[in-house]
């Protein structure tokens, strides 16, 4: 009986196998299909093994770097597999206007891995779709961001700049450089590389590293797997191709490896400023690295590397076990991440609905004000899932767009010396940097414009789910792919930008605007579902950097190593630690 039992569940197993087996083989058909071009693809991680094997051992190679070659090899219009699902890239203004504004309604949702459908995201304008009320929410939200509100809350972010400044004083005063952006490290220190015996280590002392760094990863994975590695003489180059295989990819998947927390100025600034604009509560986020904020925001934005939460690739590879992705997403550092900060957000909510916080201008309070209205208000879950999306969209992305700005100034010091200048101006006028003033200062304005252009924070996060099959400008799109656009891809093109690779802010001071159209410049997105928070993450940039700039003069350090962007699948980051040296003007 037990035997005929495990017979009828190897053959269910393998009919079903063999079933998977067919339909990813169809799917492979489907770019040939449609007539679209693109990298090859491994019949099971799809063109996620291109990025594997481009990952270094213990390092990861940047995703977004692969996808530029790919634009370069395949032009403006081709696919590729995200796993199993066919993602369709685009770079002509043309389709970009066609697929992302004229045809929205048959891609307003927006491409989200399936896994991330578990976070406290999913009724938030991040990932809500149009069906269940995506049109709703924004047009809730977008109230928050009228100038007359917007002007309440420059007062309070000029008070949270003012600490991060004094705070900046003091290390300026001291000898200590400034470390714009940099990592804490946690776990096991080891070697990026693996000695071999070659002839470079063809000596006794090269075998000695060897047979070191083999007893060194022998006793590793005993620890964890309870195998006697060095037992396994015969197996031992296998075991070990495997193994780094997996670890190359996954540095992090056993604790073997250092990891790296980020730990940035910015982004103690940017929680204080949403803390107090978006909720009304004084964080202390600057001063107090152990604020609950700071440090459950930074991990979660740590879990959502790639490299650091391989139940999402997981998810990308096998979507045919999303039921128990799902079960084990509950179990993973993402989710042990969100829930202090929601529970925090749910906290707030009720004290703010018993009345604290009544005369302040915030995102909760409007939303709050609204709640009984049946035609506007929300729910208390939709509230708090979309300040949650607040609190994750303004933390990460501004402040590092800050950093390659005060970088991107200190690397070119005579747009630095321009930009000081026209604040000096603009000061003995009598002026004073408020609101209306920063925006009044173009050269400000071409800075930041650059700096997003050059170095464009969110890259990823422009696509789209086609939801029904359709054909535009003769290419055919069906329905279930993803349509994605790369920021960086558009704002490196020769046909958008002249010289696009040079960092030059006079390029939007000499010729009419060209972020106008909306489809050159696109750090914050493309047609209706462009960023909500624009405007604010704009002031906040603003503020921040030419207060920074009319006190400090910013250099980068003799020796210093240029900087490198890295992506971890969303955030577009330094690859490693960023310092300057600060000056404070006399």
């Amino acid at each position: 009986m037990a035997l005929l039992i495990l017979s009828t569940i190897l053959i269910a197993f393998l009919t079903w196998l063999a079933y998977v087996i067919y339909l990813r083989r169809e799917k492979r058909r489907l770019r040939k299909k449609i007539g679209l071009d693109g990298p090859e693809a491994h019949w099971f991680l799809g063109n996620l093994k291109d990025i594997i094997d481009r990952t270094k051992f213990l390092g990861y190679n940047n995703a977004q770097e692969w996808n530029m070659e790919m634009w370069r090899k395949y032009g403006d219009r081709f696919a590729i597999y995200f796993g199993q699902k066919l993602d369709i890239y685009l770079a002509n203004e043309e389709d970009i206007k066609e697929v992302f504004i004229k045809n929205f309604s048959n891609f307003s949702d927006r491409g989200v891995i399936e896994i991330f459908r578990e976070t406290k995201l999913n009724a938030s304008l991040l990932q809500n779709t149009y069906e269940n009320g995506w049109k709703h929410t924004r047009s809730a939200i977008a109230p928050i961001f009228a100038t007359g509100k917007m002007k309440a809350m420059h007062e309070t972010i000029n008070s949270k700049i003012d600490t991060f400044l004094e705070i900046l004083r003091e290390k300026a005063e001291g000898t200590e450089k400034w470390d714009i952006y940099d990592f804490e490290m946690s776990g096991c220190e080891v070697s990026r590389s693996f000695p071999t015996c070659t002839q470079d280590l063809g000596s006794d002392q090269g075998c000695a590293k060897k047979k070191s760094s083999e007893k060194f990863w022998s006793e590793k994975i005993r620890q964890t797997f309870f195998f006697d590695f060095f037992r396994a003489k015969k197996y031992r180059k296998m075991i070990f191709e495997i193994f780094f295989g997996i670890f190359r990819f996954f540095p992090n998947l056993f604790g073997f490896f250092q990891e790296k927390w980020i730990k940035s100025d910015f982004q103690g600034l940017t929680l204080d400023v949403i803390g107090k604009c978006a909720f009304a509560i004084d964080t202390n986020c600057q001063r107090d690295r152990n604020d609950v904020f700071y440090v459950e925001a930074r991990k979660f934005f740590h879990h959502i590397d790639l490299r650091n939460n391989p139940l999402v690739t997981a998810s990308v590879m096998i979507p045919e076990l999303m039921w128990l992705w799902k079960f084990l997403y509950k179990f993973s550092g993402l989710a042990s991440a969100e829930d202090p900060l929601v529970g925090g957000l749910d906290d707030v909510y009720e004290r703010r609905r018993g009345g604290e916080g009544a005369d302040s201008v915030d995102l909760l309070k409007l939303l709050l004000d609204r709640e009984d209205d049946k035609t506007k208000g929300m729910t208390k879950q939709e509230v708090i899932e979309n300040c949650f999306a607040f609190l994750l969209a303004g933390y990460e992305t501004t402040s590092t767009a800050m950093t390659y700005c005060s970088y991107l100034l200190a690397k070119y010091p005579d747009v630095q010396e321009k930009l000081y200048q026209e604040i000096v101006e603009l000061k003995r006028s009598g002026k004073t940097l408020n609101y209306d003033s920063i925006h009044q200062i173009k050269y400000l304005d071409a800075v930041y414009k650059e700096t997003l252009r050059y170095y464009p924070p969110v890259i990823h996060f422009i696509s789209r789910t086609c939801l029904e099959d359709i054909t535009i400008r003769d290419q055919f799109y069906p329905k279930g792919c993803a349509v994605t656009v790369q920021a960086n891809t558009v704002h490196r093109s020769e046909s958008n930008w002249e010289n696009p690779d040079k960092f030059d802010p006079e390029r939007f001071l000499n010729t009419e605007d060209p972020t106008k159209d909306g489809l050159k410049w696109i750090p914050f997105g493309v047609g209706p579902r462009y960023c909500v928070g624009m405007r604010f993450a704009e002031m906040e940039f603003k503020t921040t950097i030419a207060k920074l700039i009319e006190m400090f003069q910013l250099s980068v350090p003799e020796g210093e190593a240029d900087l490198v962007p890295d992506c971890n699948g969303v955030i577009m980051r330094p690859r490693d630690p960023v310092r300057l040296d600060l000056k404070l003007r006399k």
